[in-house]
């Protein structure tokens, strides 16, 4: 059985940061700044979060982990929390599918 390509896996994101996007991460947060669109999108220190492990490559479950050890969530809530989130970067085209 094939799976819906835009299902976000929980060992793997498939997700790159987009080629013509810029991250300004600071300590309340992240700004977006798609610069082929000319958009600019932000998020709180959670998003941020979400962000840092998208970029880093990590897996859905090591970010939902990360979170909720730090913020002491639960990481089922975590995790779909942060599936949604990047949905909605990659919508924006600022994040797109890692073909490698």
């Amino acid at each position: 059985m094939r799976k819906a390509p835009n299902k976000l896996e929980p060992d793997h994101l498939k997700l790159r940061v987009a080629p013509d996007v810029k991250a300004s991460l600071h300590p309340n947060g992240v700004v977006l700044i798609h610069l082929g669109r000319g958009t600019v999108f932000s998020a709180n220190r959670v998003g941020a979060m979400i962000w840092k492990g998208a970029a880093e490559g990590w897996s859905l479950g090591k970010v939902a982990e990360s979170i909720s050890s730090e913020l002491h969530v639960a990481p089922a809530t975590v995790q779909q929390d942060a599936a949604e989130f990047l949905a909605q970067l990659a919508a924006e085209g600022l994040l797109v599918p890692d073909v490698g």
